[in-house]
Formats: structure tokens, C-alpha cells, sequence
């Protein structure tokens, strides 16, 4: 198995996305949104498929179409009783028939579970930049948006709005699953950030270390994930996702009481 430098830099790509993915997985796990965020991740498909007929990235597409339905999730929900998992599920039936119609056939496979060996030059670096800036920033902010996940009254007595916080970490989920699209694919992305945090929760003992342990997973994932794909020929996405899934079982082994 020969390694070039474009594949250490795909790799590189690879593992800065689940880095970013798997920190903002641990928001995800704590504000008991998993199904509904894996759900929102799907609503890129109709952005690409109209994005590859007007002969644009995909990845611009899937960007403004997920960012759109992250605004548009929180403002029906602020002014609504709903509750987000029915909110985003409505997204999401009407983004699988609209982007199944819209994305070509040729293109649909790659559309729903990715391809990271097909990532170019170019595409690889806005990826690695874009991943470091939004981990960056997901750190940054950690402290207060997990604040207002957990105690949003706590979070209103230091000038945190609870209901900014969540729209900020809807559109950063947004543009980590939006990093993720050409690497595993609109349909897998989502899992990419809820497997490794859900295995971190079964060894972590602080927020800190629920941080730390997740990335630490959502990197291994996908490293031994891509090699696996490239060794044996198989498809990157749904590689990465067997291989989280296997540390996850193992996870439930060594869970603490």
C-alpha cells in the first residue's frame, strides 16, 4: 500500500474534520439532540444537487442549504412549542425527495457517502484551514454554550442568551457536517460526529476530558477508517462509520458506573 503525499494530505484533511466533528459531537450528546442532528446533516443533499446543475462545489450548496435550515430550525422552534426533533425531521422528508430528484444518479452514491481518495489539492487545504478555525472557535465559545445546554437560567445570570447559543451551535453544526460532505458523504457525516462522543461518554469523567476523548476517538476513526478503505478497496464513508461503531461496542465494555 504506497503513501504519496496527496494521500497524507487527504489523510490530514480526514482527520482535522473529524477533530472539529467530534468536539462538536460532545454539544450534541449533551443537549440530547443525536437522531435530530444526524437527521439535520441530510438536508445538504437537495444544496448539492443544485449546486452540481448550476455547475458549482457541491460543498457551496450543501453550506448555504444547511445553514438556511439551521436558521430556519431555530426560528420555527423559538416561536413554536415544537419540539426540534419534529422540526428537523420535516426538513428532513422534504430534503430526501427534493435532493433525490435533483442530484443525477452518477452522482448520488458519492453525494450520500462521500469519497475522500477523490478530494483535490485544493479542496483538501480549504478543508484543513476551515476545520482548524471552526475547533478553534467551538473551543472558544465551549464554556458558555455548555452552560446554556445544561443550566440556561445559570447561563442568563452571566449575560449568556441561551437561545443565541443554541443558534450558534446549530450553524456550527452546520458547517462541520458541511466540511464532511466530500470526505464521507451527506448521509454519514452526522455519524461521524455522535459515534465518537458517545464512545467518549462511556470513559470521560469531566466535560474537559468528554472533550479530549472524543477527539482523541473521532481522529482514530478516521485514520484507521480511511487505511482500511485504502487497503481493502472499500468505500471511505461507511469505513470510518464500521470502524466508530466497533470502538463504540468496545466502549460499552469498559463503561464506567
Amino acid at each position: 500500500m504506497a503513501i504519496d503525499n496527496q494521500f497524507l494530505l487527504i489523510l490530514t484533511a480526514g482527520i482535522s474534520t473529524a477533530l472539529a466533528a467530534s468536539y462538536l459531537g460532545v454539544f450534541v450528546i449533551v443537549k440530547r439532540m443525536a437522531l435530530a442532528s444526524d437527521v439535520l446533516s441530510h438536508v445538504a443533499l437537495p444544496g448539492m444537487g443544485l449546486a452540481i446543475l448550476l455547475n458549482y462545489d457541491p460543498m457551496f450548496g450543501a453550506a448555504i442549504f444547511l445553514i438556511a435550515a439551521a436558521i430556519a430550525v431555530w426560528f420555527i422552534e423559538k416561536i413554536t412549542t415544537l419540539p426540534p426533533e419534529s422540526i428537523i425531521g420535516t426538513f428532513f422528508v422534504a430534503a430526501l425527495a427534493v435532493g433525490v430528484l435533483l442530484v443525477p444518479d452518477e452522482e448520488l452514491l458519492e453525494s450520500l457517502f462521500g469519497n475522500i481518495f477523490a478530494v483535490g489539492f485544493i479542496d483538501a487545504w480549504i478543508i484543513i484551514v476551515s476545520a482548524a478555525a471552526l475547533l478553534i472557535f467551538s473551543t472558544i465559545i465551549s464554556r458558555r454554550l455548555t452552560l446554556s445546554i445544561i443550566a440556561p437560567d445559570l447561563a442568563k445570570s452571566i449575560k449568556t442568551r441561551p437561545d443565541l447559543a443554541y443558534l450558534g451551535f446549530l450553524l456550527l453544526f452546520a458547517l462541520g457536517i458541511t466540511l464532511g460532505i466530500k470526505l464521507i458523504g451527506s448521509l454519514l457525516m452526522g455519524a461521524l460526529m455522535i459515534l465518537p462522543a458517545v464512545t467518549a461518554r462511556n470513559f470521560s469523567w469531566s466535560m474537559k476530558s468528554f472533550f479530549a476523548i472524543s477527539a482523541i476517538f473521532g481522529a482514530a476513526m478516521m485514520t484507521i477508517g480511511i487505511f482500511t478503505a485504502k487497503y481493502f478497496a472499500f468505500l471511505p464513508g461507511p469505513s470510518v462509520i464500521i470502524t466508530g461503531i466497533v470502538f463504540f461496542a468496545i466502549s460499552l465494555l469498559f463503561k464506567r458506573a
